[in-house]
């Protein structure tokens, strides 16, 4: 056990010696000489501010129309405290209101001094070239300044300084763009829309309900006067009345109708007009044909019944013939054959 315990011990050993020999190697980008400095555009009404990392030097300063606005500072290695220039060097503008950041590259020269002018980039007075980057010309006007200075190897540690905040001038700024969900405004300045109060919903009155007296008189009519129509007819209509068996064509043409009736419904509770289509006009073919053989033999019965009784009608009047016949004597009789 304590064979094996030894070069895991060696192992840890040889990692906690790497990981302290890279501290001892790592170093950081450091800047000094830091100062900023606030000029109008003739030269005059100067103001220089000098920097003091990592503090936060810079008071909140509101730049006027024709101000120039002006950061240099020099870049060093603080393990060895000797000029040192980094790939990567910007100031980061974010906007205090809506969190939106904008970075401006930082002019890095020889020895690593480093310069970054707002001159040709927010404040020239030339006529041609008076327009503000696009990232700070629609913003809100108030940002905080950050230095951003990094490189690509893992031994340098990069700098992030916060100086200050600035204030740009308002005359330089353009309309902010409309979000997606802002509000329009009117010329007067008030909202567009505006919240309504909420509406109150006014239903009817719901249906009275008939009285029982009423229901009860009504329902009386409906069903009593079809009782009282039967009644005084129904003695002289059931005598006449004659059942007959059914025929199978009569039977048929029943089922059809029964058939359709039934595809119907089912068309009606979840089939779609080309499933309904195919067997309707099948079954509407057969229907039509069983009903056209079933009404010409209710027609043949029909005829032969009125062709019965009109011959039993001849029959009975004829019943008692009157004859003339001569007898022997010469005289005449009348003979009554029934």
């Amino acid at each position: 056990m304590k064979l094996n315990l030894l070069p895991r011990l060696l192992t840890g050993g040889l990692a906690a010696c790497s990981l302290v020999a890279a501290a001892l190697n790592t170093t950081s980008i450091g800047i000094r000489d830091a100062q900023l400095t606030l000029v109008s555009a003739d030269g005059s009404n100067g103001h220089v501010q000098r920097l003091e990392y990592p503090n936060v030097s810079l008071e909140p300063w509101t730049l006027e129309a024709d101000s120039v606005f002006r950061l240099s500072f020099g870049i060093i290695d603080t393990a060895s405290d000797k000029p040192f220039t980094p790939q990567h060097a910007h100031v980061r503008f974010t906007d205090a209101e809506t969190a939106a950041t904008a970075f401006l590259p930082v002019v890095i020269k020889g020895k690593g001094k480093a310069k970054f002018d707002l001159v040709h980039r927010v404040f020239l007075l030339v006529e041609k070239s008076s327009s503000i980057p696009a990232a700070l010309r629609t913003s809100t006007g108030s940002h905080t300044v950050t230095i951003l200075l990094g490189h690509p190897s893992n031994d340098i540690r990069p700098l992030e300084y916060t100086i200050g905040t600035i204030t740009l001038p308002s005359s330089r700024l353009l309309p902010r763009p409309k979000g997606r969900h802002d509000l329009s405004m009117k010329k007067d300045g008030e909202p567009a829309f505006v919240v309504q109060p909420e509406i109150q919903w006014t239903f009817s009155q719901p249906e009275k309900m008939v009285s029982k007296g009423v229901s009860a008189i009504g329902t009386g009519i409906v069903v009593g006067l079809p009782l009282a129509v039967w009644t005084l007819t129904g003695g002289q209509v059931l005598p006449n009345l004659k059942i007959q068996s059914l025929s199978l064509t009569s039977l048929a043409f029943l089922l059809t109708l029964v058939g359709l009736e039934a595809l119907i419904l089912k068309y009606w509770i979840n089939w779609r007009l080309y499933q309904l289509l195919p067997p309707f006009l099948g079954l509407g073919l057969i229907s039509a044909y069983v009903g056209k053989l079933t009404l010409g033999q209710v027609q043949k019965r029909r005829i032969a019944a009125q062709t019965g009784s009109e011959t039993r009608g001849v029959v009975k009047d004829v019943s008692q013939i009157v004859v003339e016949k001569k007898d022997g004597t010469g005289k005449t009789g009348v003979v009554k054959t029934k």
